[in-house]
């Protein structure tokens, strides 16, 4: 297995430990494809030390859903300079009706500034438009609380959802690209969490929204496809398959920036495909 690969292992899924919450609908499409395909193909992406799930929250609410005692699962160390923790700017289709900044008592400025305070925290949201930005302040003398910043941000999201508005999810960088170039009418911008606070989040029990980190990381494994009979027994027993699983094919390098399943994937990914009777590789299907 190459040194790039994070350890592979199946854990009770009780021990690991979401740190957002889920969307429905995406749920309800996931736990169809795992009932339909019968396997998980991609392991859930977790923090050796605090078992903190890092991508996969909805494939871990999924497995929860459908009973099962554990879960596939990479093994990485958060401490690693190596991982980021970034953040996912709502795309919104048409510009916010003018008397919500007034009502929300907004104060106007420019783009660069409205992204200049956010990054460095001292405003708790950004909304950028084509024409003008608007920034949130927080109460003065007030340090952010990035947990109620998010909430705020989701409180947002579904008030134009349920006006007819579509909101769509980008990177900062791509977000800000689509609003240059008219793709987007107006980007909600958040503050980036810190692995610190995701950690702490945990600790006091509480989710964050749904997409709220997008954590960048050097390299992911996937196309393991588990069964899922084998997550509904013990871990131990699950584990012990997987690394027989392992030792019978291995991991081929995609680049960095490979579109999967209508995703694109900033780190460099490694497929795992079995090794045929004849020496060659068999064909895996990988989902994102």
């Amino acid at each position: 297995m190459s040194q790039q690969i994070p350890r592979l292992v199946i854990l009770p899924i009780d021990d690991i430990r979401p740190h957002e919450e889920y969307d429905r609908w995406i749920l309800l499409r996931i736990v169809g494809s795992l009932k339909l395909e019968g396997a998980v193909h991609d392991p859930i992406l977790v923090d050796e030390s605090s078992l903190t799930i890092l991508d996969g929250t909805h494939r871990y609410w999924a497995l929860k859903k459908l009973g099962c005692n554990s879960v596939p699962a990479a093994l990485y160390n958060y401490n690693s300079q190596s991982i980021k923790v970034g953040c996912w700017y709502r795309c919104l289709n048409k510009p916010p009706p003018t008397d919500l900044f007034r009502l929300l008592k907004l104060r106007p400025t420019n783009r660069d500034e409205a992204l200049r305070l956010l990054n460095g925290r001292y405003v708790c949201l950004s909304i950028l438009t084509r024409d003008e930005s608007y920034v949130f302040d927080w109460e003065p003398e007030m340090e952010i609380d990035v947990y109620d910043a998010y909430q705020f941000m989701a409180f947002l999201e579904g008030g134009f959802k349920s006006r007819g508005y579509g909101v769509t999810y980008a990177t900062e960088m791509d977000a800000v690209e689509m609003l240059s170039s008219g793709e987007a009418a107006a980007v909600i911008a958040p503050p980036s969490i810190t692995k610190e606070e995701v950690i702490l989040t945990i600790r006091h029990n509480k989710l964050f929204p749904k997409k709220s980190t997008r954590h960048v990381l050097p390299y992911r494994p996937m196309g393991i496809n588990v069964p899922l009979s084998w997550l509904q027994g013990s871990a131990e027993e699950a584990s012990k398959k997987l690394q027989q699983l392992l030792s019978k094919g291995t991991f081929q390098r995609m680049r960095s920036g490979i579109v999967i399943g209508g995703r694109r994937y900033e780190e460099e990914v490694y497929i795992f495909e079995l090794r045929t009777s004849g020496g060659g590789l068999s064909d895996t299907n990988s989902q994102a």
